[in-house]
């Protein structure tokens, strides 16, 4: 049995030049023996309007556009490219020129995003066109599969919510009207537990498939700061409490374009921005779900610092709650100990330089002892 045949990728070239365009068609077909493009040509910006326009309507849109700037006498690819983002969000464009006086800010400020903008000088070589095509078509193709994952499990959270407020509903009625079915009621609370094990796997699972770099990152600070909660002898409902939180910590960075979380260069300001948003968009998320536990604030909280340097909100020492505090130590050591997109690990030894240099400056005091002796005196090893 054969594999199904992938549907050609759409790649669209605009320019008024017919050697262009010829220069297109050699470059994209000389490079079908690895990409399987579907390559549509005009001449035009309104013929090519057009064109994009139908392959909206008809649920095929082409992945990637080359637009030449100046096209007269007709409108210019700037304009072009306005109408395509008005019509498609998600098609990479390429600015094409080669008058020295293109000015790029101007271009992306008419254009936005600046992440799916990008520009080509003339003359170039049909091995540059190969290149922009078959990096940007598989980003294109990359960020489908990722909002199709992201939308079958935002439904599938959505759904298991619905299931948990039912089942918390019922388990209220059944405390109320029959006092002697504990038996019963333990058994819809062991459902309950299961239906919200569930929905934390399921967010788990979103972050991890946006940022493969950093996959299990959650589940070894979960692990680690469990056991620190355990060596502080916090309650057993903290503990769980801990638990849960930092399985979902970083469940914000959902929001977080994918090319900026796997980025291997330092991230620019309004990047850094972005990221640091990760712990307010996962308390949106997380605030209406009725666990046992805080679970929002906890990851609201886990990136504040006792000095009041930390964010969102600048919290101060007891301000902050012991289960986001014990979470804030995990996750530096973690990161630290581990291999990032812009660096390699930097070893344990250096988390741990880290918290206690800035123990009771950044971090609790006894969460800092604790994970010291976690990790000094009883070996604590990461899961793999």
């Amino acid at each position: 049995m054969t594999a199904p045949e992938l549907n050609p990728i759409r790649i669209l070239a605009v320019d008024d030049e017919l050697s262009i365009l010829r220069l297109y068609n050699e470059s994209l077909h000389l490079d079908s023996n690895s990409h399987h493009f579907d390559l549509s040509m005009c001449s035009q910006a309104e013929e090519a309007l057009d064109a994009v326009r139908k392959a909206v309507e008809e649920g095929n849109p082409f992945a990637v556009a080359f637009l030449d700037v100046r096209m007269p006498p007709g409108p210019d690819g700037v304009w072009l490219a306005e109408q395509i983002r008005a019509l498609d969000l998600y098609t990479e464009i390429v600015m094409v020129t080669g008058y020295p006086g293109t000015k790029p800010d101007e271009i992306a400020s008419r254009v936005p995003p600046i992440d799916k903008l990008y520009y080509l000088q003339k003359p170039f070589h049909n091995l540059e066109i190969q290149h922009f095509a078959a990096s940007l078509s598989t980003k294109w193709l990359g960020e489908k599969e990722l909002r199709r994952i992201h939308y079958d499990l935002q439904g599938r959270i959505e759904k298991r919510t619905l299931e948990l407020i039912k089942l918390n509903d019922q388990l209220k009625q059944d405390i109320v009207r029959r006092e002697s079915a504990e038996a019963e009621v333990q058994s819809t609370l062991g459902k309950l537990r299961s239906a919200m094990s569930g929905i934390v796997q399921a967010m788990a699972l979103t972050v991890e498939r946006r940022d493969p770099y950093t996959a299990g990152h959650q589940r070894r600070v979960s692990d680690l700061a469990r056991g620190v909660a355990i060596e502080m002898a916090l309650s057993g409902h903290q503990i769980d409490g801990i638990r849960m939180a930092g399985l979902i910590h970083d469940l914000g960075k959902i929001c977080v374009p994918a090319e900026i979380l796997s980025k291997p260069g330092q991230l620019s300001e309004i990047e850094h921005t972005l990221i640091k948003d990760h712990p307010q968009v996962g308390y949106e998320i997380l605030k209406e779900i009725e666990f046992p536990w805080p679970v929002a604030q906890i990851v609201l909280q886990h990136h504040e610092r006792i000095d009041g340097s930390g964010y969102p909100a600048g919290l101060f020492s007891e301000d902050i709650l012991v289960e986001a505090r014990t979470l804030a130590v995990a996750d530096v050591v973690e990161a630290m100990a581990s291999h990032r997109p812009y660096r390699p690990t930097l070893g344990r030894d250096m988390a741990l330089e880290e918290i206690s240099q800035n123990r009771g400056v950044l971090y609790d005091p006894d969460v800092v002892d604790a994970c010291m002796k976690l990790l000094q005196e009883k070996d604590f090893q990461f899961r793999q």
